[in-house]
């Protein structure tokens, strides 16, 4: 056997545990929305990422108002059965609410 040297001996080794490593395994993409799945081999379920809760709603509120009187944070549907039962009008709400 020719002598490699200390370089010829690393490149050699280096290249061995390269092509006897174990390849990766990637997943077959049946990730649910919070990348959380069941292993096929092993059955465990586990996520890959840490569960973030979805944003806020953003919901747009009116006031109800009557004679001068404003009652706010009413859903649309809600301000308009009120102007039907008591009069007055809707108006959007300045800024918003978060829910």
């Amino acid at each position: 056997m020719p002598k490699l040297g200390l370089f010829g001996s690393a490149l050699l080794l280096s290249l061995t545990a390269t092509f006897l490593a174990a390849p990766a395994q990637s997943h077959t993409g049946d990730e649910k929305s919070q990348g959380c799945h069941t292993d096929q081999t092993t059955g465990e379920y586990h996520c890959h990422t840490p569960k973030t809760p979805p944003p806020p709603e953003v919901t747009l509120t009116f006031c109800h108002v009557v004679r001068g009187q404003s009652r706010c944070g009413i859903p649309r549907d809600g301000c308009y059965q009120l102007v039907l039962q008591y009069g007055g009008t809707c108006q959007p709400q300045l800024g918003f609410s978060v829910r």
